[in-house]
């Protein structure tokens, strides 16, 4: 098998690359180059659609689905403050203030649905705590340095461009950071410190993440399309929002052809 098909082969979540990974390979190594696209089909197909990973209880399908829903929520948040910051593509700041509150209650509200809830143990507490110490450093560190040095005299008019360039990207990627790092804090904490929500929480959480990313991608999109002039950030924004939509409802439909899942206890 050669070196990408072996690559590609590893990108496969490893619960699926446990149970099949054996086959896929024969598979890949007996079809050379052609098996390609369909690698990657595969990979983009099994990362889009946790709850059907093998799996060895209902619970880690459970978590599985919660996880995903808390990373949908937080890339959906981080693209409609993304949009909100812009000038171009909400140009009121009636709208703006409108739909990035509306987003956010509803993104909130979805988070608090679908997260796992942390035992009420003390040991719970404290891996939970470091975890997210050891996620969340550094996102927190680079936010704070940001907020010091804007209180501190980082003004946008008065400072070197270069600083505040500088500056303005460090808040960005100290956001990005959070936001790919918090999703990381449930996959690594084990079942001795969290309860995943039963399938009725999933269900109202996962529609909830629905509602809140196509309301707020529709709106985003058409106030830069057919708004006043075209805004290329604003347009790939929607987008955007629109494709975590469709991610939320494939897990949705995974849900319902799944058999029935006991509540968590």
């Amino acid at each position: 098998m050669s070196v990408v098909a072996r690559s590609l082969v590893r990108l496969y979540p490893d619960a699926f690359r446990e149970r099949w990974g054996s086959m896929v390979e024969d598979e890949a190594r007996g079809a050379g180059w052609k098996s390609w696209p369909n690698l990657i089909a595969g990979i983009l197909d099994m990362w889009l659609h946790p709850a059907l990973w093998p799996t060895d209880s209902p619970v880690q399908r459970q978590r599985r689905v919660a996880t995903m829903g808390i990373t949908v929520a937080l890339a959906a948040w981080f693209l409609s403050h993304l949009a909100a910051e812009q000038a171009g593509p909400l140009p009121a700041d009636g709208v703006r203030e409108q739909v990035t509150y509306g987003c956010t209650t509803l993104l909130l509200l979805g988070i608090a649905l679908v997260a796992p809830r942390p035992r009420p143990m003390r040991r719970a507490a404290i891996t939970l705590l470091g975890w997210a110490l050891r996620r969340l450093a550094v996102p927190a560190v680079l936010g704070t340095t940001v907020v010091v040095l804007v209180h501190g005299g980082v003004e946008a008019d008065a400072s070197p461009p270069t600083l505040r360039t500088a500056v303005l990207a460090a808040w960005w990627i100290a956001l990005g950071l959070g936001a790919i790092q918090i999703p990381r804090i449930f996959t690594g904490v084990g079942a001795d410190a969290v309860v995943p929500p039963g399938t009725g929480r999933l269900w109202a959480g996962v529609w909830t993440l629905v509602v809140a990313s196509a309301t707020g991608g529709a709106t985003i999109l058409g106030l830069s399309v057919g708004g006043d002039g075209f805004h290329p950030l604003g347009a790939g924004i929607g987008v955007g929002l629109l494709l975590l939509t469709a991610v939320c409802a494939g897990t949705l439909r995974d849900l319902r052809d799944l058999p029935a899942l006991p509540s968590a206890p």
